[in-house]
């Protein structure tokens, strides 16, 4: 899948990004996109980053990744959502795999975290199976269980 590009949400292609929407039983998990670049802008103490999913020139999905923590040289992944219209064709795989590399290759870090709904068991079997393991915390302010991704070289 080598047509599949991450850009940056900027003034080029934000409109494309704030029209994707997750299908209908999914949207109680997860917040509008319009809302994640809004916070982007306003929320700067987490320096959240918006990037869109793109197949070739089309807009099929989202991300945001920030939080990012020098210390415990963590980063969250948080927002990431495949289309309704692109979903169940490898695009949600094919993308989080590329957003580990693509993680790995511009940040100081050794893990990648991320929140799931308690009520969300196919989030929780999707990340589970691309190598996120449940670490057992909670996301006090969200009430979400917290899994990790420990990047390859990484110390344990």
């Amino acid at each position: 899948m080598d047509s599949l590009k991450i850009h940056q949400v900027d003034a080029s292609n934000w409109r494309e990004i704030i029209v994707l929407q997750v299908a209908e039983g999914q949207r109680k998990f997860i917040e509008k996109n319009e809302i994640s670049i809004l916070e982007s802008i306003y929320d700067r103490k987490h320096k959240w980053q918006c990037y869109g999913l793109f197949q070739g020139t089309t807009a099929v999905g989202f991300v945001m990744i920030g939080a990012e923590n020098n210390e415990e040289r963590y980063i969250w992944l948080d927002r990431f959502m495949i289309d309704c219209r692109y979903q169940g064709m490898g695009l949600g795989a094919a993308f989080l795999e590329k957003m580990k590399e693509f993680i790995a290759s511009n940040f100081e870090i050794d893990e990648i975290v991320l929140s799931v709904t308690k009520d969300n068991p196919k989030a929780k079997v999707f990340y589970e199976r691309h190598g996120f393991v449940n670490t057992g915390l909670v996301d006090p302010e969200f009430d979400e269980e917290i899994f990790a991704y420990k990047l390859d070289g990484s110390s344990g």
